[in-house]
């Protein structure tokens, strides 16, 4: 427990200030483009328990998940706000702002690992089913993270509000109250409860801070009070009971699939007969077990995100 507690206390004070301070948010792209290398080896390292696979197709692995984020943080839709990252820089110095795309990448890995399919006999239809779950999974998620940081740090701070209380309290509701297993047969410990009892402290803490954001947003905005989802769509203009039930909704949403990501980490783990993906965080495990939850309710905010822009025809 002490170096639990330690391990955490450390994490806190790198990652908070990386994630809030806008000076530092190049510090923030390095340490996510660091997170997609290491979390691609965990995954990497838990295929090799069931079977080991040539380094070639590890670096190939490792490769296709840094395209997969880049292509994701310079996603057409949103690219303007996320101009002022590294990897937007870079794209447009070299030319490649209109090549590596989403769509590009997907289908280059998709043609890729087939033809490695084909041209290695002993990479399986199951090896490749594999390294696609490994690249999609780990790209989108961080790539999603690193998008929402850069639409605002409102979004990451209500995520994380979300999604970090949700993990305590399920713990904490679970340790009291839980009878009724939830996913015995991948994660024993978890209880509808303990998920029930999380959702719910994360309701009221998500809920109060997205609709009381616009009294205290100006600390985040030079002194211009901000509505929460302002240049996103037209939330401001909801009544208070409208705010109040989409607010409700929405963290609720996002709770859920926190909680979806946890169990599909278990699940993988479960799986290949480990208890944690790595050593990197000394009482916590490694960059999946710590952030599976928050990178896999990343990618489905970021999916509401756009769709609410597109919807309402907001260009940002």
């Amino acid at each position: 427990m002490k170096k639990r507690i330690i391990t955490g206390i450390i994490m806190a004070v790198i990652l908070i200030p990386a994630v809030i301070v806008p000076e530092l948010i190049r510090v923030l792209d390095i340490i996510l483009l660091g997170a997609c290398v290491i979390a691609s080896f965990e995954l990497l390292n838990m295929y090799d328990k069931e079977k080991k696979l040539h380094w070639c197709i590890k670096l190939i692995n490792v490769l296709f998940t840094l395209l997969l984020y880049i292509a994701i943080v310079n996603g057409e839709a949103y690219r303007d706000k996320c101009a002022d990252s590294l990897i937007v820089r870079w794209l447009e110095a070299t030319n490649l702002v209109h090549v590596i795309t989403p769509l590009n990448v997907i289908l280059t890995m998709f043609i890729g690992i087939l033809a490695i399919m084909i041209l290695n006999s002993s990479f399986t239809v199951s090896d490749a089913g594999k390294i696609f779950v490994s690249i999609v999974y780990i790209g989108v998620g961080v790539g999603a993270f690193t998008v929402l940081r850069y639409f605002g740090v409102r979004f990451i701070v209500y995520l994380l509000l979300i999604t970090v209380s949700t993990d305590i309290f399920a713990l904490v509701f679970g340790m009291l109250l839980g009878k009724h297993k939830m996913a015995p047969f991948i994660s024993p410990k978890k209880t509808w409860e303990g998920a029930i009892g999380g959702s719910f402290v994360a309701i009221v803490i998500g809920t109060v801070f997205l609709l009381l954001y616009e009294y205290f947003s100006s600390v985040f905005h030079n002194g211009v009070a901000t509505g929460f989802f302002d240049g996103v769509f037209n939330y401001s203009e909801f009544t208070s009971v409208g705010k109040f039930f989409f607010a409700v909704t929405l963290t609720l949403f996002i709770s859920v699939c926190g909680q979806i990501g946890d169990l599909v980490a278990s699940k993988l783990k479960r799986t290949y007969g480990i208890k944690d993906y790595s050593n990197l965080f000394p009482g916590h495990g490694g960059i999946l077990d710590r952030f599976d939850s928050c990178f896999f309710a990343s990618a489905i905010f970021l999916a509401f995100m756009i769709s609410e822009m597109n919807i309402f025809g907001v260009v940002i």
